[in-house]
């Protein structure tokens, strides 16, 4: 007989999909090794004489719970791949297993070889569309970007900023990060440098109303472009340090990536990331209250 594997299953990893925000899905790929470890052996299930079903429980039940949540749930299968595995369901439910998901048989009952049978045939046809279609499937490995783990990039770019100043980040320049980490991941440079772009010139918009008593360049009547803001926040006390930095980077790459003519290849995005990374941590910094602002703070409270 058939050695059967019975593995354990978590009930947090019993999709092929994990839990991701956004049109894309992250792939687990261990699932798919284990959806196969238990469903191929219906294909190598033979009858022999006076088979009972304590001898095939465990290959059908493992078999069985791997099925139905690939069937009924959003998977990497598409409908035709949903459609073979319903007939393998079907073919166990017709040998002693309703669809209600109680079986109607007896560990101790006899297992009809043509309905048996008729589960191998089912397993088989499946592994084969199967076998036609993986190959086709839109999966893609995405290359790690120096010392940035994909997962990172893709999911929490924004873990980027030191956990003691990522408070003082407002949300808008948080998604521009999150953004960002994406595009450089899937290697959309030129996206992946505009957006963090944006959340330097939102984080310079929060450093303003910290120096200003919570004043918008809007507000001052600052006009809209980096010169003018990096102006404004000299005239407000900003450190010179951070003010000249961001000087740089606007004359530099911001202003001249402005333009439509202008790419950001890859090796460049990925160290303009760091830069603008760089410059939002300093100006976070220089937000972040110190121990004589807090003893003052609860001292007048």
């Amino acid at each position: 007989m058939l050695e059967v594997v019975d593995l354990e299953f978590d009930p947090k990893d019993d999709y092929v999909f994990e839990e991701y925000r956004g049109p894309v899905k992250k792939l687990n790929t261990y699932d798919i090794y284990r959806f196969a470890m238990n469903v191929h052996p219906l294909t190598q299930l033979t009858h022999v004489d006076e088979m009972k079903f304590s001898d095939i429980f465990l290959t059908l039940y493992n078999a069985d719970f791997m099925l139905e949540r690939q069937v009924e749930h959003e998977t990497l299968f598409s409908p035709s791949l949903k459609r073979s595995a319903g007939a393998v369901l079907r073919a166990m439910f017709n040998l002693g297993k309703p669809p209600d998901g109680i079986w109607g048989v007896g560990p101790d009952d006899a297992v009809d070889k043509y309905k048996l049978q008729r589960v191998v045939e089912s397993a088989k046809n499946f592994e084969t569309v199967l076998s036609n279609e993986m190959p086709g499937l839109a999966t893609y490995y995405v290359s790690t970007k120096g010392i940035y783990s994909t997962d990172d990039l893709i999911s929490h770019a924004d873990l980027q900023i030191p956990e003691s100043l990522r408070s003082l980040i407002e949300a808008k320049a948080v998604e521009d990060i999150q953004q960002a980490g994406k595009c450089l991941a899937y290697e959309v440079s030129t996206a992946s440098a505009f957006h963090m772009w944006r959340a330097v010139e939102t984080v310079m918009c929060t450093y303003f109303k910290h120096l200003s008593e919570g004043k918008s360049f809007e507000a001052a009547g600052v006009q809209r472009n980096w010169g003018a803001y990096i102006k404004a926040l000299n005239d407000k006390g900003a450190d010179t340090r951070i003010t000249i930095f961001l000087d740089h980077i606007r004359s530099e790459y911001r202003n001249p990536q402005n333009h439509p003519s202008e790419t950001v290849d890859l090796e460049e995005a990925f160290t303009l990331f760091g830069v603008a990374t760089s410059a939002i941590t300093q100006m976070a910094k220089a937000m972040k209250p110190t121990e004589e602002t807090l003893a003052l703070a609860e001292a007048v409270s």
